[in-house]
C-alpha cells in the first residue's frame, strides 16, 4: 500500500511539470522567430523528457501492481512446499519405522512358528497367480500353494499391512502356541518389506458358509450326519479355547465362515485376529474383571449358537438381530413349536429321520443364545450335550475331549 501512494505522488509531480512546460511554451510562442525556434527546441526537448519519463513511470507502475503481487505469490507457493516436503519426509520416515518395528515384532515370534522363504512361498503359488486364487477375506487374498512334495497349503497375503498387524501377531501367537485337532494348524509365515504371508494346512472342502448356503450354478449339500459331526468339532474345539489349563482364549470372531473342513469334513477354527488371552483377568480378582471375562467367554458362545441354527435351519442367521429379549424369546417359542419347527427345518433334512436329535440341537442352540449372557452354558457343558446327541445318531467322535491333557476339568463354578 505505501508503494502505491509514493507512485501515485510521483506521477502527481510529473503531470504538474508537463503542464507548467505547456503554458510556457504557449505564452512565447509569439515572441521573436529566433526566440520562438529555440524556445520551441527546448520546449520539444522537455516535453520529449517529461512523455519519456511519464511513460517509464507508467509501465514502472503496472508493473509493480500487476508482477508482484503474482510474485510474491509464487514465492508464497514455493514456501508452501518446502514446508511441505519436510513434512511429508517425517511422514515417511515415521511410516518406515512403523513397518520396521511391525516386521521385528512379528520376527521375534519365530520361536512358536516357522519362518519361511518368500521366494518359496511365491514359487509355490506360481507366483501368486490368478489361477491360484482361492479366496478374498478382509485381510487379504488367499492363495493355493503347492510344495515340491506334493502337499497343498494355503496362503493368505496381506499387502499394506500396517493396520492389521496386532490382528497378525494375535494370530500367530494363538495358532503358534495352541495345537489341537480342531484348530486350523498355521504352517508358517513370511515378512517381506511390507508384505506379510501366513500359511495354512490347506482345507480341501473349504468353509462351512458356502457348505449351507451353495450358490446356485454350485450346489451342496450335508447330511444330517455330518452337520452333527461339525457341530461337535467347534464345541470341541471352543471347549479347548476356554477351559485350557494356561488361560482362557477368546475367539471372538464365530461364524460359519471362520469353519473350515478338511477333506474328512473335520471343522477347523481360524480367523484368529481378534482372539485373546484373558488369563491376566483371572490373575487380577474383582468384580469387574469377572463380569468383562465372563462377557467375552459368552460371546463366543453367542456365536456358536447362530453357527447351530445355520446348521438346522440352512438361514443365514448372522444377519438377524437377537439382541432383544422379547423379540429372540418369541422367536425361539416358534421354532420349538412342533408345527413351526418343521417349517423351519433345512427341507435337506426334512424326511430323513433325526427330527428328534435335530429338535434336541435346536434346544442347545436357544440356550447359546439366552440375551442374559450367564445364563448362557459353558462350551465345555455344550460339547457333553452335543456329544450325548451324537451317540443317539451312532456319530462316532473319536476325540473324547476328557482324554485331551490340555483342557483343564470343570470346576464346579463351570
Amino acid at each position: 500500500m505505501a508503494l502505491d501512494a509514493k507512485l501515485a505522488l510521483l506521477l502527481i509531480h510529473i503531470l504538474s511539470v508537463a503542464g507548467n512546460g505547456y503554458s510556457s511554451l504557449q505564452e512565447n510562442y509569439y515572441g521573436s522567430e529566433d526566440e520562438h525556434r529555440k524556445k520551441l527546441d527546448s520546449s520539444f526537448k522537455s516535453g520529449f523528457a517529461t512523455g519519456y519519463a511519464f511513460s517509464s513511470v507508467s509501465i514502472l507502475a503496472i508493473f509493480m501492481s500487476c508482477c508482484v503481487p503474482w510474485a510474491r505469490l509464487n514465492k508464497r507457493k514455493r514456501n508452501k512446499i518446502m514446508m511441505k516436503t519436510p513434512m511429508m519426509t517425517s511422514l515417511m520416515e515415521r511410516r518406515e519405522k512403523k513397518i520396521k518395528e511391525a516386521n521385528e515384532q512379528i520376527c521375534m515370534l519365530e520361536s512358536l512358528v516357522k519362518r519361511l522363504s518368500f521366494v518359496g512361498i511365491s514359487n509355490a503359488t506360481a507366483n501368486f497367480s490368478q489361477a491360484n486364487k482361492i479366496g478374498l477375506g478382509r485381510m487379504g487374498i488367499m492363495y493355493m500353494a503347492i510344495l515340491p512334495d506334493g502337499r497343498f497349503l494355503a496362503v493368505k497375503r496381506i499387502v499394506d499391512s500396517q493396520q492389521f498387524d496386532e490382528q497378525i501377531v494375535s494370530e500367530l501367537k494363538t495358532l503358534g502356541t495352541l495345537k489341537h485337532k480342531n484348530l486350523l494348524p498355521l504352517f508358517g509365515f513370511c515378512v517381506e518389506s511390507n508384505t506379510r504371508l501366513l500359511v495354512y494346512k490347506y482345507m480341501s472342502n473349504g468353509n462351512l458358509f458356502d457348505w449351507i448356503h451353495p450358490v446356485k450354478h454350485r450346489r451342496k449339500t450335508l447330511q444330517w450326519p455330518l452337520r452333527l459331526k461339525i457341530a461337535v468339532g467347534v464345541a470341541r474345539g471352543l471347549a479347548r479355547l476356554h477351559h485350557g489349563c494356561r488361560g482362557q482364549v477368546v475367539h471372538l470372531n464365530i461364524s460359519s465362515k471362520c469353519i473350515l473342513l478338511d477333506k474328512n469334513f473335520e471343522p477347523k477354527l481360524s480367523n484368529f485376529g481378534k482372539a485373546m488371552l484373558i488369563m491376566s483377568m483371572s490373575n487380577s480378582p474383582g468384580v469387574h474383571n469377572e463380569f468383562c471375562e465372563m462377557a467375552l467367554v459368552k460371546e463366543d458362545v453367542h456365536g456358536f449358537g447362530v453357527v447351530l441354527l445355520e446348521l438346522i435351519t440352512g438361514m443365514d442367521c448372522s444377519k438377524m438381530n437377537f439382541s432383544s429379549n422379547s423379540i429372540l424369546n418369541e422367536w425361539i417359542g416358534h421354532l420349538l413349536s412342533t408345527s413351526y419347527f418343521n417349517d423351519a427345518m433345512d427341507r435337506f433334512l426334512i424326511g430323513q429321520g433325526f427330527d428328534d436329535e435335530i429338535f434336541q440341537l435346536l434346544k442347545v442352540a436357544c440356550n447359546c443364545l439366552d440375551c442374559t449372557p450367564d445364563r448362557r452354558p459353558t462350551m465345555l457343558q455344550v460339547y457333553k450335550d452335543i456329544k450325548a446327541i451324537t451317540k443317539r445318531c451312532e456319530v462316532v467322535d473319536d476325540s473324547e475331549i476328557q482324554m485331551q491333557p490340555e483342557i483343564c476339568p470343570a470346576t464346579s463354578q463351570d
